[in-house]
């Protein structure tokens, strides 16, 4: 039986996706299944591993399984991404010894960064490591379970993230691959992708640590327990996986130096690739998912789960009315937006409702909605929140542009896509052409190319290139230049003049 289809699976913040297509690209089945963020207390973001990421991964398999009607034993290779980074402590079993935490909207570890960063060194640890610590960085989260969660330590075995999990579920071996580790602060050294000695007895053994290897590596096969619980066949083989925002790159043609990414989900990502791996731009640098290419990227913490928040808050009735199936809450809602003046008539809104990631990389940053008065709606709220994303973005982007990259066409992806309005405002304030592919099935995708090329049905990832077909795209208004070009000043003035109140609430 000649083995030519591929699977894909992303886990997300609040759903997981996955996917089976040919080595031509073309996709037989996709599924999806939700899942929710637990959020303990403030500050504080987790999912559980098994009724979360390994509840989805077995449902959707059946489901791709069940809808493609291929048998399991024609898939040829398996790729899986997640979320950045979910720390994941397991004992030798593989069994989860506590709820997994998240990326930097979980900010419970700004204390150990802090105390990191302290007591090694910022520069020992850029030196080494590439970055200092702060709430993104594996180290802090492990650190923070050794420090506070002390049986918990005692009983792990391995430290893992979300896709190692889930890779580990299925091989029996503990993986993480490089583009994933560049992360992994202060325990990484960056020269040559190993861990090392000195920094981790700040953290943990080395030995705790999962093994670091390419993205398309095969690491493992599927084992028979595995193929029992996932109706997988036993023997298919497992590639390392990556984190989402890599694979979501890879799926749209983002894979040569100079092409960029801008995904929109629940927090917003930026990859921009290089031929060379460059330092000290304030934002992430290192290896990509990609021999012989090198990215620059960074997030932002709410954009998609602000406007989800507005929806929930502001229009209740929209979604009393999508649950009776008459409209979708979010297409009414946005076309409030449509007819609001560029620069949303005076308000500007600070999207910092889970702190913020990049550029500021402040996770005490508080959300603000600033010059509201009787005459505005609710449409200038979704209008000022579009805009004040894209004043985010675009601080991003002017760091990428001040250390040389040219930022000009941006290939978008994600959820936020579905609204022209919004992906139109960001383009008028970015002062950017966005390209929306037709195909935007995202990080799944990413990952059955991922696994393609891993397993050799896939020959380079410029093969991909070919496969994209354009949905829209979206050119930059210059007559709204002046007032965004203003109110990006403001959008800066506005944080900076309050940062000491949101830190101090």
């Amino acid at each position: 039986m000649k083995k030519r289809y591929l699977l894909g699976f992303d886990c997300g913040t609040y759903e997981s996706k996955g996917v089976i297509c040919d080595n031509n690209g073309k996709i037989l089945s996709i599924a999806i299944s939700k899942h929710n963020l637990r959020v303990p207390k403030p500050g504080y973001a987790e999912h559980d591993p098994i009724d979360d990421w390994w509840f989805d991964f077995k449902k959707i398999v059946k489901e791709l399984l069940g809808k493609s009607g291929i048998s399991a034993d024609e898939i040829a290779g398996i790729g899986i991404s997640t979320i950045m980074a979910a720390i994941t402590a397991v004992d030798e079993y593989c069994n989860p010894l506590r709820n997994a935490i998240l990326y930097g909207i979980d900010t419970r570890c700004q204390k150990e960064a802090d105390e990191l960063n302290l007591t090694i060194g910022e520069e020992k640890i850029i030196e080494i490591s590439g970055a200092t610590c702060n709430v993104e960085s594996f180290g802090p989260k492990i650190r923070w379970i050794r420090d506070n969660e002390p049986e918990v330590f005692k009983r792990t075995k391995h430290f893992t993230i979300a896709s190692g999990f889930l890779t580990a579920k299925l091989t029996g071996k503990y993986c993480v691959d490089r583009y994933s580790a560049m992360k992994a602060q202060p325990m990484i050294d960056v020269r040559d992708m190993t861990w090392s000695d000195e920094l981790c007895e700040y953290v943990c053994p080395k030995e705790m640590l999962p093994e670091i290897v390419k993205t398309t590596d095969i690491i493992g096969t599927v084992t028979k327990k595995a193929s029992d619980e996932t109706g997988l066949a036993e023997g298919t083989p497992v590639i390392t996986g990556t984190t989402d925002g890599g694979a979501e790159a890879v799926s749209v043609g983002v894979v040569e130096s100079g092409d960029t990414m801008l995904m929109y989900g629940s927090t917003s990502f930026i990859a921009h690739l290089t031929d060379s791996l460059k330092k000290d731009t304030g934002l992430w640098s290192g290896h990509y998912v990609l021999d012989d290419v090198y990215t620059i990227t960074s997030g932002m913490a709410t954009t998609g789960s602000l406007t989800r928040w507005i929806r929930d808050n502001f229009a209740k009735e929209l979604m009393e009315m999508e649950n009776r199936g008459e409209v979708n809450a979010y297409t009414e809602l946005f076309k409030e937006a449509e007819n609001i003046h560029a620069g949303a008539d005076g308000i500007i809104v600070l999207p910092y409702f889970a702190g913020e990631r990049m550029p500021i990389k402040d996770p005490q940053a508080k959300g603000v909605i600033f010059g509201l008065n009787t005459s505005h709606t609710r449409g200038h709220i979704v209008k000022a929140a579009f805009e004040g994303i894209g004043y985010g973005i675009n601080q991003n982007f002017d760091i990428l542009r001040k250390s040389g990259s040219n930022i000009n066409n941006v290939m978008a992806v994600g959820g936020g896509t579905k609204s022209k309005i919004y992906i139109q405002t960001v383009s008028d304030v970015c002062e950017i052409t966005q390209i929306v592919p037709e195909i935007t099935v995202g990080a799944s995708f990413g990952d059955a190319i991922l696994a393609g090329l891993g397993v050799g049905l896939l020959n380079s990832p410029k093969e991909v290139k070919d496969w994209i077909k354009v949905n829209y795209v979206t050119k930059p208004n210059s007559e709204y230049k002046d007032i965004y070009n203003r109110n990006k000043r403001f959008y800066s003035e506005l944080y900076l003049r309050n940062k000491d109140i949101m830190h101090n609430l």
